[in-house]
């Protein structure tokens, strides 16, 4: 969906761009992330924290462990460049922790460039790979809590793109060619979803209230000067910069979602540098890497892959194959093949087939 400067709603005439503007995006991608929407989409009960809330036992219940606010400071190689282990921060010590193979999903800019000790960094097949990879743009959000229930509010559980015109790559280049003062007050493409509206069971958790999320791009090197600076305390010209961003994304918000104008909460915006603090990503992006049409060549696909140059090291996630939810979840599946030798692709046919036949059982 398209909603233009007025507020009217109508279909776009070109496809969205998962951070790509079209020109420069893959028609086989796009044509895969439409395929996976065609039928609908998903959204955990209770939001996005049940995943880890559930997969955290069955990694324990495996042998394994998971740990909290225990950053990976390097990984660990042994005498002959093996990985063998990863070297945490707990508090204020550094905890070595040893395992015969080492996944990263930290992104292969995080990867290769600050976790690999200084001598393993110049390996040529480190290097082919980085060499295909370039940074994705900068991601701009806003988080926003509600007084009002979604019927109150008229919020619906759906995502809308919204942009004023249909040169997408038009816009979005003269907007990422201008001062970030004057981007501030021209943003081209929004992203607005309401999770409240979508989780069965937020009204029973959380009765009265709401919320939304919105998502654009900015470009990093405009919030550049105060990645120095620490987090909440970057000084009043980042703060009046960052408000400026919000207030410009607010006002194409209110077309949409007109009742929502006298019932904000609480209202957050986070710039690059807000994602480069706390999930790092090296430039804020929120999609990883660039995947253009280069990106997406064979040499680079053949080239991107989860083995690494350095042995017991694997690489997983986004990166590894596309931007998102589902393509991180790819990632792992090409990652785990790699790492067991197997296609679990053809493990997932069979517990299909398995669960689609005991499902017939049950009915009958």
């Amino acid at each position: 969906m398209k909603v233009n400067p007025l507020g009217t709603k109508k279909k776009a005439r070109k496809p969205f761009f998962l951070c790509v503007v079209p020109s420069k995006a893959s028609f086989s991608m796009h044509s895969i992330l439409v395929n996976h929407f065609l039928h609908g989409a998903w959204y955990p009960k209770g939001g996005a924290g049940e995943i880890a809330f559930h997969i955290i036992p069955v990694i324990r219940k495996a042998g394994g462990n998971v740990f909290g606010k225990a950053p990976v400071q390097t990984i660990l190689l042994d005498a002959q460049g093996k990985a063998c282990g990863v070297s945490v921060k707990k508090g204020q010590d550094l905890v070595n922790i040893f395992a015969p193979v080492i996944i990263s999903d930290a992104g292969i800019f995080n990867t290769y460039e600050r976790l690999l000790p200084a001598e393993a960094r110049a390996l040529p097949g480190k290097m082919s790979q980085l060499r295909m990879a370039t940074h994705g743009e900068g991601g701009f959000t806003v988080f926003v809590g509600l007084n009002g229930s979604r019927e109150e509010l008229g919020l619906e559980p759906t995502n809308y793109f919204m942009y004023p015109g249909n040169d997408l790559d038009e816009i979005m280049n003269r907007y990422l060619a201008s001062s970030r003062e004057a981007a501030a007050k021209n943003i081209p493409v929004i992203f607005v979803t309401c999770p409240s509206a979508k989780d069965p069971t937020w009204e029973t958790r959380h009765p009265g209230k709401s919320t939304l999320a919105i998502v654009t791009f900015t470009k990093y090197e405009w919030f550049e000067e105060w990645k120095d600076e620490k987090v909440k305390k970057r000084g009043d010209d980042y703060e009046e910069l960052k408000k400026t961003f919000v207030d410009t994304i607010m006002q194409v918000v209110f077309k949409l979602y007109p009742r929502i104008e006298d019932r904000i909460e609480y209202i957050s915006g986070g710039t690059p540098l807000t994602n480069q603090h706390y999930i790092a990503s090296p430039k804020g992006e929120i999609y990883g890497i660039d995947h253009t049409i280069a990106r997406l060549q064979a040499e680079a696909i053949a080239t991107v892959r989860a083995q690494t140059a350095v042995p017991n090291l694997y690489l997983t996630g986004q990166d590894l194959c596309l931007g998102g939810f589902m393509g991180a979840l790819q990632g792992a599946f090409i990652c785990a093949s790699a790492v067991l030798k197997r296609n679990i692709y053809v493990d997932v046919a069979r517990l299909k087939k398995r669960t689609q036949a005991n499902d017939a059982k049950k009915k009958d």
